[in-house]
């Protein structure tokens, strides 16, 4: 018989406390228990709750802070370092909905998730600033260009809130591959060959990848409800 404590009926700030006493084990190499700020994610993003999902940030902000400042393109980006930490936490807000937190199988990979984001922040800024990341081919770089562009820009985004923007996005999606092509595109980041790797058994190659995406955004762009909620003309 079990004698683990179901998680799920402790308070929001034990969870909040064991959070930190087992991530400082972790850090001193030390036996630790992952469960209870994997507890943390699932009520910040699954339940979901706006307390829990301040406590998340508060116990991963200095972590995403080394992620962002060792990022190779952080020192083009023109933008200090909090701007992006805030970026990367909103990034993982607004891709996983509550029903796709499930997908996440534990702490690790909610960690490695949020990593990602924080890659995803700091390469879309330096994009702002006419970079490339130091890892894109020049060739590659070409073909995003010509038809990766979001159909939105952050003005945008600001103005239709972002939950509601994406939201809105998400019951477009016709199906896995298009969810899987908007966050590995538009919230992660990654090249086309990365999504064929980091989704295997969902695209033959990388120019599906770019077909799907050319897709969804020519009818992404030609959606009146879209328009509309982004203060365009339809």
């Amino acid at each position: 018989m079990s004698t683990q404590p179901d998680l799920r009926l402790l308070s929001l700030a034990g969870v909040a406390q064991r959070c930190a006493q087992e991530t400082d084990l972790f850090f001193r190499r030390q036996a630790n228990d992952p469960r209870f700020c994997f507890e943390l994610f699932r009520r910040a993003i699954q339940d979901p709750n706006q307390r829990a999902w301040d406590l998340v940030h508060r116990q991963y902000q200095l972590l995403v802070t080394g992620w962002v400042q060792r990022h190779p393109g952080y020192p083009t980006c023109g933008e200090e370092v909090q701007y992006l930490v805030n970026r990367a936490f909103e990034k993982m807000w607004a891709a996983l909905a509550p029903e796709r937190f499930g997908r996440l199988p534990d702490l690790k990979s909610a960690l490695r998730y949020l990593q990602m984001c924080a890659h995803s922040a700091v390469v879309d800024q330096a994009r702002l600033w006419g970079g490339e990341p130091a890892d894109l081919p020049p060739e590659e770089s070409a073909a995003m260009a010509a038809q990766a562009a979001p159909p939105v820009d952050e003005q945008a985004l600001d103005r239709a809130g972002r939950r509601q923007f994406w939201d809105a996005i998400s019951r477009r999606l016709l199906n896995d591959q298009e969810r899987q092509v908007t966050i590995g595109s538009f919230v992660l980041a990654l090249k086309p060959s990365e999504i064929v790797a980091e989704y295997p058994g969902s695209f033959g190659s990388v120019d599906e990848v770019y077909r799907v995406k050319a897709n969804l955004l020519e009818r992404l762009r030609r959606d009146p409800e879209l328009k509309q909620l982004l203060g365009f003309d339809a």
